[in-house]
């Protein structure tokens, strides 16, 4: 029997098996799928009016226009796109936290290992055919300590990578989950890594950074975190620290970055989320010798597993809420109201 009472607007790649699943637990409802929506994109009325689930990383401008809207699942883990844009009070959204965990996990061993061993010097001296066997490029990443600031699930995968590698770990969080049960991320990502061998609160910045051999960002972006590293926070890293960030840029303060990494206040950065987006020529972090620029791509469309993951999460979701059950990775509202987004940095909280 078809089931009227759900409109579906999915603005996300599909993935055949996925959209197959949602048609098997929403029989006969309209589904209409788009391509992504870009920032600020309308459709017409008449098409979303009673639209009551959206699958997109963003929503229609339009947005007064779906007076039906329940539920948005959203392809990101981040959300604040969403700061600003008036949904209404019945209007749940939850996130794609867990689908990208293993990818920026991967990335940021991957820097770790870059930094430690001078690979970016050793590519360099292949250009220049030199024979070097410099004792940096013969370090081992084993033994050192990293220091995860955010321990959500990124965080938690991290912390598993760097585990298995040999590397101290100790993070910060508003709170630490010892879960081993990662029934909230989708499949293909592994289980989460016990506590991390040291465990500090926001309150004990100073202690948690001034030991670190490397700091990975991997809290989400809100009035609380923007900005959170400036010109002190950097200085209390030794200088021998590296800084990773595949986070949201922002939760750095951009002019105390530059001047930390051009006067060596830290030894370097690698970083994946900018600024300015694309990067223009001109842009200065091209030019820094001790950073390493990524195009946003630590986790992102374009990852083998993302679309299964992504879709996997959407169908586990659309079965709890049409269930009425809790949905996973939901954002609490007052999460929604927090979100800092760069594009709307004049408006406070709403």
């Amino acid at each position: 029997m078809a089931d009227r009472r759900h409109h579906l607007l999915v603005a996300q790649p599909v993935d055949p098996s996925g959209l197959k699943r949602v048609r098997a637990l929403l029989p006969g409802a309209e589904i209409i799928c788009r391509d992504p929506l870009a920032p600020g994109t309308t459709l017409p009325a008449a098409e979303i009016a009673d639209c009551t689930i959206v699958f997109a990383d963003h929503i229609p401008a339009n947005i007064d226009a779906m007076r039906a809207l329940r539920w948005i699942q959203l392809g990101s883990a981040g959300y604040q796109q969403l700061n600003g844009l008036g949904l209404g009070a019945g209007v749940r959204v939850s996130n794609a936290s867990g689908v990208n965990d293993v990818p920026i996990a991967e990335w940021c061993v991957l820097m770790m290992l870059s930094f430690a061993r001078g690979f970016p010097d050793m590519l360099r001296d292949q250009r220049g055919r030199t024979w070097s066997r410099d004792v940096r490029y013969q370090a081992e990443l084993r033994g050192r300590r990293v220091g995860i600031f955010g321990y959500g699930s990124i965080g938690h995968e991290v912390a598993r990578l760097s585990r298995s590698l040999g590397l101290e770990v100790w993070a910060l969080s508003r709170r630490f989950d010892p879960r081993a049960d990662r029934d909230e991320v989708p499949s293909g990502a592994v289980a989460a890594a016990s506590l991390p061998d040291r465990c500090f609160s926001p309150g004990e910045l100073h202690d948690f950074l001034q030991h670190l051999d490397f700091l990975v960002i991997a809290a989400s972006l809100n009035h609380d975190t923007v900005g959170r590293f400036g010109t002190k926070e950097l200085g209390w890293l030794p200088n021998s620290a590296v800084v990773l960030n595949p986070a949201r840029a922002h939760i750095i303060d951009e002019a105390a970055l530059l001047e930390a990494l051009r006067d060596g206040t830290i030894a370097g950065a690698a970083l994946d989320s900018h600024y300015r987006e694309p990067m223009p020529q001109g842009d200065p972090f091209w030019s820094v010798p001790n950073a390493v620029v990524t195009p946003h791509i630590s986790g992102s469309t374009g990852s083998t597993f993302f679309l299964p993951r992504l879709w996997e999460l959407f169908t586990r979701n659309l079965d709890r809420f049409l269930s009425g059950d809790s949905l996973l990775n939901e954002v609490p509202p007052q999460e929604l109201v927090n979100a800092w987004n760069p594009a709307r940095r004049d408006r406070g909280p709403r």
